[in-house]
């Protein structure tokens, strides 16, 4: 019989990495439904919140660079090394130590290829992208009534977290990313560890079936679980995490990795 004073395990560490157009203050739900099961430590990049100034030089791998130092200052003995979308693309290029012991992928971007973008969409949108980086319109936009009205036209999402994400990101990093999203061509970089893909059939922007050959071609370890959670959700709270990403689909990945 376990002693009453007895502590329950430690919670296995979940190390996780945003998407584009997110971080930790719009995903707290996410972050408190999952941190029922893990101990999460959630990397901001850079540029995508008020409280962490961007990088000088926005790439891929510069992204990685930042990762691989916040990672080594939490000083981890075993850890999970995951990536929301653009975040995945992001710890495919990290140098994983030996104490990260798996990786997981949420609804992972790899490159442009396989945005579920039509060319007509993809070419109009890195053309304004490529415009206004050229011409160094970034912040101005950025700042623009004009600008703010068109995102909110535009977007899905209410207008009280758009104006969140205008406050928290830097128009510049947002710019930036976009041309990395929209023009980005590489090889995914895959690490010699066991995989969790977590993928959504309600996902309208990425091609799920290539996504899902890619992985088990390159992967010797593969856990797949398919949820039903929307790329962008509506719906961010902790609760719609919980009916989206059910328990017993949580308890899977735990399962694998140990």
């Amino acid at each position: 019989m376990k002693s009453v004073s007895e502590k329950p395990p430690p919670k296995v560490n979940l190390v996780l990495v945003n998407a584009f157009l997110t971080n930790s203050v719009v995903l707290k739900g996410l972050i408190d439904y999952l941190s029922h099961y893990f101990q999460v430590h959630f990397i901001d990049l850079p540029g995508f919140s008020r409280a962490i100034p961007p990088l000088p030089e926005i790439t891929l791998d510069s992204f990685a660079r930042y990762v691989e130092d916040r990672i080594a200052s939490l000083n981890l003995d075993r850890y999970l090394l995951g990536g929301i979308s653009f975040g995945f693309a992001v710890v495919s290029r990290v140098n994983a130590d030996g104490n990260c012991r798996s990786m997981v992928g949420i609804a992972p971007y790899i490159n442009s290829r396989w945005l579920n973008l039509g060319l007509l969409k993809k070419t109009a949108y890195s053309f304004l992208v490529d415009l206004t980086i050229v011409f160094n319109l970034s912040a101005r936009l950025w700042r623009h009534r004009r600008f703010h009205q068109i995102f909110n036209w535009y977007s899905d999402y209410p207008p009280e977290r758009i104006k969140t994400l205008l406050d928290q990101m830097e128009g510049r990093t947002f710019f930036e990313t976009a041309r990395i999203i929209l023009r980005h061509r590489g090889a995914c970089q895959f690490h010699r560890k066991p995989y969790a893909l977590i993928l959504s059939q309600a996902d309208r922007t990425i091609k799920n079936a290539p996504l899902l050959r890619l992985f088990e071609e390159q992967v010797e370890r593969l856990k797949i679980l398919q949820v039903d959670i929307d790329h962008y959700p509506l719906d961010i709270s902790e609760d719609y995490f919980h009916r989206r990403l059910p328990a017993e689909k949580v308890e899977e990945i735990l399962h694998f990795f140990q």
